[in-house]
């Protein structure tokens, strides 16, 4: 009889509750976004959930960076935004009800948020890779930035202690402050 799998958890690092469910971290638009004064952004930005154009010359796409979780089956990951070149962002905006989008192949983008709990991630180099079934691209940071923790959690994971100290600071009602 096969063994059963271990349920995930981890332990919040702030109040030392056990959380089994992968929280969402998201943000809702790139920060360039949020650097265009609130009354000029109907004018000059288009943003929805998946999509944002900024001056009809900046362009981004909502994507996935994963960052498996060490010791399990589990990926974490960042809901962020990142750049593309105009015509990368009409192949992918055209394609975007095709079931079959990892066609498109790999693309160049740059980081376009800055997350917490790591060095600056604005402006990485990246690579986007389409995904089928109408999923979220992936991005990748490039080797460029090796060094970057960032670069290395994606590749050698993230531990479930360090999953617990971000939980803590982002979810956690004691640790927020």
């Amino acid at each position: 009889m096969p063994e059963a799998a271990t349920p995930f958890s981890f332990t919040c690092a702030c109040c030392g509750k056990t959380v089994s469910e992968l929280p969402d971290l998201a943000f809702t638009a790139p920060i360039y976004y949020h650097q265009l004064p609130e009354a000029e952004r109907p004018q000059r930005a288009r943003l929805d959930s998946d999509f944002c154009v900024i001056d009809a010359e900046e362009f981004f796409i909502r994507v996935v960076c994963p960052v498996p979780i060490r010791g399990t089956d589990e990926v974490f990951m960042w809901g962020i935004w990142t750049s593309l070149s105009e015509t990368n962002f009409r192949r992918y905006e055209a394609s975007f009800d095709d079931p079959d989008q990892a066609k498109l192949g790999g693309m160049f983008g740059w980081f376009s948020n800055r997350i917490p709990h790591y060095p600056e991630t604005l402006n990485l180099q990246s690579t986007v890779r389409p995904q089928d079934g109408n999923q979220r691209p992936h991005l990748w940071i490039n080797e460029a930035h090796a060094e970057h923790p960032l670069y290395r959690e994606q590749r050698e994971g993230m531990s479930l202690e360090r999953l617990g100290a971000i939980y803590a600071k982002e979810f956690c009602a004691n640790g927020k402050g």
